[in-house]
């Protein structure tokens, strides 16, 4: 098995990446191709299908190419929530609407007030927010009756991936969860919720277990890609899923996290079981299968853009590259002292624990004397309080987190992962893993063709040193002063907003 080739396909919001591994977990190939998003009107967003398509077909090509043989077995990570309405040739009707796109957010509090929120959520795992498929699939229903009619499979982005290189229809079960149709105890489309939306149940793809091989590849497409013969085609998973398998997050350390660190940031915890306590619902974390567990999540929509948006703030950085206006951002923090200003990072809306796509960034404590390094002080200290309110919303759910793993490019800064550990209290370690998701999708091949038997062991097998950071008792107490300031504003806020 030593030359087996198995790719991981990471297909994101904006891009996608193909990254092939041999059965040691040495990478030996990779490639990236971005693809654009269509904005409709001022709060709109859609995706082609078709030029996602391109796009990974590019990728894979010269992955291919770069591995020098070719590949034996692929898995996808993909966004979640995104549903992509094909005719019955299986072609898009349609670009897809995007989770973060504000259409279907009437349409499901109308579904949400008669079939009831508990009773969605016990059945889902899913809170009821407009980022879910069911919220689209009911608006083109509300507003495109035509669309609707002509829909005869609902793909999901794993799902449409996959058909493409000729592997069938099926989804793994949490990119089944994700849509708000599935029921995650029995592990089949909810009758329930189909009934209530209007959706057949043949119109949707076979719900499979993530790490299963779904078929075999042997169509002129594969082909033509460079897979081998009889190439396994496996079930991957919703990208944060496969994150966590790739970071080598433990399913039975229940006090450690795992904490990605990129444009925005998510905090992803694993149960054994699922975990659907008011305090869940009360803090909108969903829960859902992973692979042989349950995964929840928080997310901050806002951590790394908001550096983007320092560096544009002042002219003489907008030219500079961007890892050294990061340097420059990060170099004098103070990890162990609070600054002055107040931050609270909203500014492409909250998600986690109040969803309110409209909400809005603030800075307190301007002064005369406020200086470029007292506004990055106070940006890094905002997103660390931020975390620090989800690590204690998933504590008040039963989840006693005490250790973070962290991954994603800002984890790269000693500074911030000091500050991090000392507002949070928690003890944190750094990985050197990238690109976690395509990792974890590749792992979970591994596990299909039986190259490993635990997914979440392949990262441990590439022999990658982690860096730890302990909270600073002085520190800690100086922070939590802070934070408790930072909770009040942030009412205040809520209070504001709801006016």
């Amino acid at each position: 098995m030593s030359a087996t080739r198995i790719l991981g396909l990471d297909v994101g919001t904006s891009g996608c990446k193909a990254i092939v591994f041999d059965s040691r977990w040495n990478i030996i190939a990779r490639s990236h191709r971005p693809y654009d998003l269509i904005h409709v009107g001022e709060t709109g967003y859609e995706l082609e299908a078709e030029s996602v398509w391109a796009r990974v077909r590019e990728a894979i090509a010269e992955a291919r190419a770069g591995a020098g043989g070719k590949l034996d077995a692929v898995a996808v990570s993909a966004i979640g929530d995104v549903i992509i309405p094909l005719d019955a040739s299986g072609e898009p009707v349609r670009p897809c609407i995007l989770d973060f796109d504000p259409r279907g957010k009437d349409e499901i509090h109308d579904f949400v007030e008669e079939f009831g929120e508990a009773r969605l959520f016990e059945i889902t795992g899913m809170p009821p927010l407009h980022i879910n498929s069911l919220a689209k699939i009911l608006w083109f229903r509300k507003n495109e009756p035509q669309t609707f009619q002509r829909v005869r499979r609902w793909a999901t982005v794993e799902d449409y991936v996959l058909q493409k290189l000729g592997a069938g229809t099926a989804a793994s079960y949490s990119m089944a969860a994700r849509t708000m149709l599935f029921d995650i105890h029995r592990k089949i489309w909810s009758p329930d919720i189909l009934a209530a939306a209007g959706v057949r149940e043949c119109d949707l793809p076979q719900p499979v277990p993530s790490g299963k091989v779904i078929a075999r590849l042997d169509g002129a497409v594969a082909d033509g890609l460079g897979f081998s013969a009889g190439a396994a085609a496996c079930s991957g998973g919703h990208d944060v899923v496969c994150a966590a398998i790739g970071a080598g997050l433990d399913v039975d350390d229940r006090r450690t996290a795992l904490n990605i660190m990129g444009t925005m940031e998510v905090v992803i915890v694993l149960t054994r079981k699922p975990n659907l306590a008011k305090a869940m619902l009360d803090n909108l974390y969903p829960c859902y299968p992973a692979w042989n567990e349950y995964i929840s999540l928080s997310l901050s929509l806002t951590s790394g853009s908001v550096l983007d948006w320092y560096r544009n703030l002042f002219p003489g950085e907008r030219g500079a590259p961007q890892s050294d206006v990061y340097s420059e951002l990060l170099k004098d923090i103070d990890s162990g002292k609070p600054g002055d200003l107040l931050l609270l990072p909203h500014f492409s809306g909250v998600c986690n624990p109040v969803f309110n796509p409209d909400a809005r960034g603030l800075l307190y404590g301007l002064s005369l004397n406020t200086t470029p390094r007292d506004l990055a002080q106070g940006i890094l200290e905002g997103l660390c309080y931020d975390l620090n309110s989800h690590v204690r919303g998933f504590r008040a759910a039963g989840i006693p987190i005490e250790k973070l793993k962290i991954v994603g490019g800002g984890s790269q800064s000693d500074a911030w992962m000091q500050l991090k550990a000392n507002i949070t209290g928690l003890e944190l370690t750094r990985s050197e893993i990238h690109d976690a998701s395509a990792m974890g999708a590749a792992a979970l091949c591994g596990a299909a063709i039986g190259v490993i038997e635990d997914p979440y062991k392949a990262p441990a097998l590439m022999g990658l040193k982690e860096t730890r950071f302990i909270p600073q008792r002085a520190a800690v107490h100086r922070f939590e002063e802070k934070y408790v300031r930072y909770l009040a504003l942030r009412k205040s806020i809520d209070v504001f907003e709801s006016v």
